[in-house]
């Protein structure tokens, strides 16, 4: 996770290195076929340029732009999940360490708080592996005897089955005399649906394949035309030497057009197990930590 500039700057350096050394080599062949054959001979008037870098320049900001906002989104919806989970959890704690809230003809009685915590952690376990589109994961013995117990049908989407399971057990569990807390925690399962259900619709809806397309070749085409468009600098007459300083401005600023739409692609896959993606992996870790200690802190379950 970065959390630095510095190894901000390390993550882009690994991303924008290998467009840097082909543009590299792209700008040296086609500068040291002009000087074979003559200077200038294909320079395009410098209008073209500008017009050209312009659109290409509105393309790729839009693109980063809607990306980051997808990303962010992505963000806010595993942040919710987090203070949903944890307030959950508490309130069962809360509710179940109190005798006159429990149901006195379900047979597992008080212990359902707990297991109503550990379907909580799996449940947001389970939802991170269907991010990762692993639907169908291994579970341990433990956790294999807590969904059998609850009736979880494992060839089923696992996500909804957990939270049926869940449902399920709020409604027997709690006495009549307990309504508030029965509804409370119903609410927190209509809020986890909520959270799935947003996260599933960036998941599966694929970022303006068109534009993306469009834009991939549009910024190519840019990219490639660089050099011609350009060509060397002749500052200081053909023996000066700065004529090569064409050479890595060229190449940095195709590396710059190259890396934002690079980057706009990774962003607006916030899911995606790459280095710019939202590290759910480390938010679920904090849940479920949250979780345990909130078990350790209530003897009485």
């Amino acid at each position: 996770m970065v959390k630095t500039e510095k190894q901000g700057f390390f993550s882009l350096l690994r991303i924008a290195a290998p467009y840097l050394a082909l543009t590299t080599l792209y700008t040296i062949i086609i500068l040291a076929v002009e000087e074979h054959f003559g200077d200038h001979i294909y320079k395009i008037p410098g209008q073209v340029v500008s017009v050209f870098g312009l659109a290409v320049a509105f393309f790729l900001g839009f693109r980063m732009n809607s990306a980051y906002d997808r990303w962010w989104e992505a963000r806010k919806i595993f942040g919710e999940l987090t203070n949903t989970s944890r307030s959950f959890v508490v309130k069962v704690v809360a509710y179940f360490n109190n005798p006159k809230n429990v149901s006195s003809t379900d047979e597992r009685g008080i212990q359902r708080g707990v297991e109503l915590i550990r379907l909580c952690k799996l449940y947001i376990k389970q939802l991170k592996n269907e991010m990762h589109n692993n639907f169908h994961p291994g579970f341990d013995a433990e956790n294999l005897d807590l969904l059998k117990a609850h009736a979880v049908n494992t060839d089923q989407k696992i996500s909804n089955e957990i939270l049926i399971a869940m449902t399920i057990s709020i409604e027997h569990s709690f006495s009549q005399n307990a309504p508030f807390e029965k509804s409370d925690l119903m609410q927190h399962i209509n809020r986890f649906y909520d959270v799935q259900g947003k996260a599933e619709r960036i998941k599966n809806t694929a970022f303006l394949k068109i534009y993306s397309a469009f834009t991939k070749i549009v910024v190519g085409f840019y990219v490639l035309l660089i050099p011609f468009l350009i060509g060397d600098i002749d500052l200081g007459g053909e023996d000066s030497g700065f004529e090569f300083l064409s050479i890595p401005i060229m190449a940095v600023l195709s590396t710059a057009f190259l890396t934002i739409n690079r980057l706009a692609n990774l962003y607006a896959e916030p899911f995606s197990d790459n280095r710019t993606s939202v590290n759910i992996d480390k938010i679920i870790e904090t849940i479920e930590a949250d979780c345990d200690v909130a078990i350790k802190k209530c003897p009485s379950l």
